[in-house]
């Protein structure tokens, strides 16, 4: 059943006019006034064009120069000082991650939806040969692999991550270059509508306050919402807002709440999203998930493996997860991304990944190539980034020590950690993980957790991608309420919602090829539109 425009403003108290949270590069983490419907013509326009787009992340990149090859007249609106937004921090490999034969990425993604689904596999070909036609450049991540990276692969003395941010720069460039403006350091912060309830543009906000931006076209690319608390309890669980945003900080759902005050419909999938656990407490990240402590950073690198490169994710599979009472929750070997969400379900979004020194010796001898971190032990890397790491000779002692030393120790239950390492060691012994009350079924084989010392590492639910959002068509159409296109309005995941459920399978590679078909489709309605006024 899909959402109401009045479900959302009732579950999520947004009953107010204006977007969201409406902020400026002078006071990027604070609130002012919004303009209401009212007062919105009373701003001073000081651009008209063709096609405005809300976010410059990886998507609104690809619709931007997708609508200025149109020889539209297009302006790229930024929260941040730097294009890429989220993207920036990835590893640098994307595409559709089943593949692009729709069919069989489907039996692998069956709560996907069908058509936008098939529309992301379909158009992936031909997404690469216009990047290449850009002058951007790609790279196989391997024969056969639906992956490419971004701008090529590094050498592999400096990781496994690919020209990533480059790439992202070189893109913003390419605008520039066939003609686009763009406006860093500048929020959307409200749709403007005619009488008809045709979008005629956006109110947006700078360093010097409030204006309008006349436009033909807006194309919402704003990105998700789990920067917004409220919505993150409200849609994911009720301990959610204590979980980790892994993104830029502008991704509050902004677009999606102004979607919704112009009678735009939700689309499904607000319960599911992407991410990985997050080590916990998180004063390592120096303020990284904050605007000013964003915009500060230099090496985009240092976030990447804060959020992603030096986290547990990648050796979860080799140890087990328990919640506060001391029990596991969840198969380990369902991959990062899935058990993370069921992190996220635990009482306070938060579980202990328990390893001990035989699984660490394992990780000391698996490379350890992921960002600008090559080989060496990844656990040792954890502590000298300020991560919390807990060891102890017996699992009596380490018990002891998550009550003692961890925030929320008073809440963990010691006695049942010993009895569930105790059973987990059973049935790996007995190679009968699988028929655990809660299996460990995987590529890595369950193994006993018997040689000391033994480590815990809390972690909390992270989000990187949320989604639902607005419900799209495969033109990038937003839909009403009344299921019919909003005139003028468009976009593009995570800003549009419900291509992915459940199971992650088309995060930037599906921003990417929806934006460029947004880009084209909005310029088509602009056209039509000018046509129109004559």
């Amino acid at each position: 059943m899909e959402q109401t425009r009045r479900d959302f403003f009732k579950g999520a108290g947004l009953a107010v006019a204006g977007a969201a949270a409406f902020t400026s590069m002078g006071a990027l983490a604070g609130c002012s006034s919004q303009p209401d419907a009212k007062s919105a013509g009373a701003f001073e326009t000081k651009h008209e064009c063709d096609v405005v787009i809300a976010g410059a992340g990886i998507g609104g990149l690809a619709a931007a120069v997708s609508a200025a090859e149109q020889g539209a007249n297009v302006i790229l609106v930024e929260a941040s000082k730097r294009v890429g937004g989220t993207s920036r921090f990835a590893a640098g490999a994307f595409g559709p991650r089943f593949g692009a034969d729709w069919e069989a990425a489907y039996a692998k993604a069956p709560l996907s939806d069908p058509e936008l689904g098939k529309l992301v596999c379909d158009l992936w070909a031909p997404y690469l040969e216009w990047i290449d036609g850009l002058g951007l450049a790609t790279e196989e991540l391997a024969p056969g692999s639906p992956y490419v990276w971004m701008g090529g692969k590094r050498p592999a003395e400096e990781g496994s991550k690919s020209y990533t941010d480059e790439y992202l720069q070189q893109f913003g460039q390419v605008f520039a270059d066939k003609g686009g403006t763009t406006l860093l350091g500048t929020r959307a912060v409200k749709l403007t509508t005619d009488d008809t309830g045709a979008v005629t543009g956006l109110i947006a906000e700078d360093a010097d306050g409030p204006f309008a931006i006349a436009a033909k076209a807006v194309i919402l690319a704003t990105g998700g919402w789990q920067c917004d608390k409220e919505m993150c309890t409200k849609y994911i669980g009720r301990h959610a807002d204590l979980g980790q945003a892994q993104c830029v900080p502008y991704l509050d759902g902004s677009g999606i709440k102004m979607g919704v005050e112009v009678g735009a419909q939700l689309s499904r999938s607000f319960g599911s999203f992407y991410g990985h656990p997050q080590p916990w407490p998180m004063n390592y990240l120096n303020g990284v998930d904050t605007p000013e402590g964003y915009e500060a950073v230099e090496n985009v690198d240092d976030v990447h493996v804060l959020y992603y490169g030096t986290t547990e994710h990648s050796i979860q599979g080799m140890g087990i997860y328990v919640n506060t009472d001391g029990k596991r929750f969840v198969n380990e070997g369902l991959g990062s991304s899935l058990v993370n969400q069921e992190v996220m379900q635990q009482h306070m979004a938060r579980a202990y990944l328990i390893l001990d020194e035989g699984v660490r010796e394992i990780i000391r001898q698996t490379p350890f190539c992921n960002a600008a971190v090559i080989g060496g032990d990844r656990i040792d890397h954890m502590i000298e980034k300020g991560m919390t790491v807990v060891q102890a000779d017996t699992l009596e002692d380490l018990g002891a020590k998550i009550v003692a030393e961890t925030a929320d120790g008073v809440s963990f239950n010691a006695a049942n950690l010993l009895s569930t390492v105790a059973e987990y060691n059973d049935a790996a012994n007995a190679g009968t993980a699988g028929a655990l009350e809660v299996p460990h079924l995987g590529v890595t084989p369950a193994t006993a957790l018997a040689t000391p010392p033994f480590y815990a590492i809390p972690v909390v639910g992270g989000i990187m991608a949320t989604f639902g959002g607005l419900k799209i068509d495969t033109e990038t159409h937003v839909l009403g309420t009344d299921a019919q296109p909003i005139a003028g309005l468009y976009a593009i995941p995570g800003a549009a919602g419900g291509i992915m459920n459940g199971d992650y399978w088309c995060v930037m590679s599906g921003y990417s090829v929806l934006g460029k078909l947004s880009g084209e489709v909005s310029v088509a309605y602009a056209q039509s539109a000018a046509g129109a006024e004559k």
